[in-house]
């Protein structure tokens, strides 16, 4: 009998990951992509928003999580996609869709030249110079009026042409996370390859060094600025569907608030792994909405102080208690099952 009861309890230890497994690769994306279709316009915007902010993560747990680079500059990249997509369109006439690749292009090329100028940087200074320099295109946009719209926006920006009779908002959900997918197993296979090795091997943030990774033969600038310029691209796309989506965008959307954000997001979910970046965006873009509903009712006046106040906090929290981020979680409470069984 306890032969039987033994053998029975590890049929169930190895069925549960099978069966988790079978809920995150088949029954999660069949949920997700119906979404549309039985669930309120308010909770399809909500998640197509994560997706945004998702594929701005993911970005960036290539460049800190891998390469070990804390840049503080996605939003930048973000509404560059945004701004050359739209100006394509909006004064150039061109169609939305090449617009797009054009966007991601001339990013990656923007990208390119700040990276081998600020990656010659090591430690904290880099973010802090890519935060200076989101402060600089968030400023260079509002004085360029004449052509960005300055302070009140740029408006008449197209809407993506696509076949079928879903609403746009549907189709908007399905192309971001596609978009998020698509990312997510690049980023997954980039993680598990020959260069996510050696980005590992040069990530100081891992316990890693420059040092060792160059008397190892890493070309370490080309690896660093690969990322940076994989991150602006990934950036750049969803800032110029972003833009396609609302049809005007304004320079407030890209400020430094969004690029801390994302890096609190990656924080989070898990700076180490891609699903930490779909986990960090789905929380943080969740508990904004909740305290939006919820702050006004209960404390009364506007809730930009409160957000600040909970994000701190959520962070403070994450540090000390989750330093891997949530999506550590699971190993952290089986390892805890496991010790307490033994």
């Amino acid at each position: 009998m306890a032969i039987f009861e033994g053998t029975t309890r590890v049929m169930s230890n190895v069925q549960r990951p099978a069966m988790l497994r079978w809920m995150v690769y088949v029954a999660g994306p069949l949920v997700l992509f119906t979404l549309p279709f039985w669930a309120g316009a308010y909770s399809v915007s909500i998640v197509t928003m994560i997706g945004f902010h998702a594929i701005l993560a993911l970005g960036l747990v290539l460049l800190t999580g891998l390469a070990g680079q804390v840049s503080l500059g996605q939003a930048m990249f973000y509404g560059l996609g945004a701004y050359v997509s739209a100006l394509l369109t909006v004064r150039a006439g061109f169609p939305a869709w090449p617009s797009i690749v054009l966007a991601a292009v001339a990013t990656g090329g923007i990208a390119a030249v700040v990276g081998f100028a600020v990656l010659r940087l090591r430690g904290i200074i880099v973010a802090g110079v890519t935060l200076t320099v989101n402060l600089i295109f968030y400023y260079l946009v509002m004085a360029m009026g004449a052509v960005t719209g300055g302070a009140t926006g740029l408006t008449g920006i197209p809407r993506l042409s696509y076949p079928g009779n879903l609403p746009y908002s549907a189709f908007i959900f399905m192309l971001v996370w596609l978009v998020v997918v698509t990312l997510l197993l690049f980023s997954l296979n980039v993680a598990s390859s020959r260069s996510g090795r050696a980005l590992r091997v040069l990530n100081v943030l891992a316990g890693g060094s420059e040092d060792t990774a160059q008397v190892l033969g890493i070309n370490t600038m080309k690896y660093k600025v690969s990322a940076f310029v994989v991150a602006a691209v990934f950036a750049s796309v969803a800032g110029s569907i972003f833009a396609h989506f609302t049809r005007v965008i304004e320079p407030g959307t890209f400020h430094v608030e969004l690029s801390v954000m994302v890096a609190i997001m990656v924080i989070v979910g898990g700076v180490t792994t891609p699903w930490g970046a779909i986990i960090g965006a789905a929380l943080m873009i969740i508990i904004t909405e909740v305290l939006r509903a919820v702050a006004p009712i209960v404390l009364g006046g506007p809730t930009g102080a409160y957000e600040l106040v909970a994000y701190g906090v959520i962070l403070v929290a994450t540090l000390l208690f989750l330093p891997e981020g949530v999506y550590s979680l699971p190993a952290r409470l089986r390892r805890r099952r496991t010790r307490r069984g033994g």
